[in-house]
């Protein structure tokens, strides 16, 4: 099969889900340094860097692609396994996930395990049930903002990290989030325009989607250089 197949074991699948689910995380840990949210390098929680980038590339390839894969089982020839070991892999993959979730609460506080949930559920709905790219993009940026927050909660802990790190330092994180969110959405309207057709209209939507995300990570550079 050619690489631009689609299914779990599509080397492109296994790429984007590893270019989305690995490095959003790590973007995400790094900036609660650079920001300065945390006050040095050293103060990294490396285990937290690992399992959030981890988590990540498992929730966006064995978690929603193995639903995504059973959903449409019948659909054309996939690069895929068989139904009872997707389903497998599935409850597999969705138990890892659930007790990387619970460690990083014990670490770093409550909020952890809700960005974990609607990280989780957005992957779901995207690739198996809804299959809109904009919740697989809400998914991105809560990879972003989810491992960002393990970072300061192990610090901080809980409720306090919101109280502990400036204001101006969540607007970041939001626009950073934001760059993410448009990033994905424009790259997987990118990567469907098979389903559409090849339509010109939704390329130049891709295009677009991905120039807004581009503002907002230029916006985050702006206010690193001027506050």
């Amino acid at each position: 099969m050619a690489v631009e197949k689609k299914g779990i074991f599509s080397p492109f699948t296994i790429a984007t889900s590893f270019i989305t689910g690995g490095l959003f995380p790590i973007l995400g840990s790094f900036f609660a340094y650079a920001s300065g949210a945390l006050g040095s390098f050293k103060e990294l929680y490396w285990g937290g860097v690992f399992l959030t980038a981890i988590g990540g590339f498992i929730a966006h390839w064995l978690l929603a692609h193995t639903i995504h894969d059973i959903y449409h089982y019948e659909q054309g020839e996939r690069m895929t396994w068989s139904k009872n070991t997707l389903k497998a892999l599935m409850v597999a993959s969705a138990i890892i996930l659930l007790l990387i979730a619970i460690y990083l609460t014990l670490q770093a506080g409550w909020p952890v395990m809700l960005f974990a949930l609607i990280g989780a559920v957005a992957c779901i709905y995207a690739e198996g049930l809804i299959h809109h790219e904009s919740q697989m993009a809400f998914g991105a940026m809560f990879l972003v903002i989810g491992s960002f927050y393990v970072q300061v909660g192990y610090h901080h802990h809980a409720l306090n990290a919101f109280s502990a790190i400036p204001s101006m330092i969540w607007l970041k994180l939001i626009f950073l989030s934001l760059f993410a969110f448009f990033s994905q959405y424009g790259w997987l309207l990118f990567y469907r325009l098979d389903d559409y057709g090849w339509s010109k209209e939704v390329r130049n939507k891709s295009i677009l989607i991905t120039k807004i995300g581009l503002l907002f990570l230029v916006a985050v550079f702006a206010m690193h250089v001027l506050y």
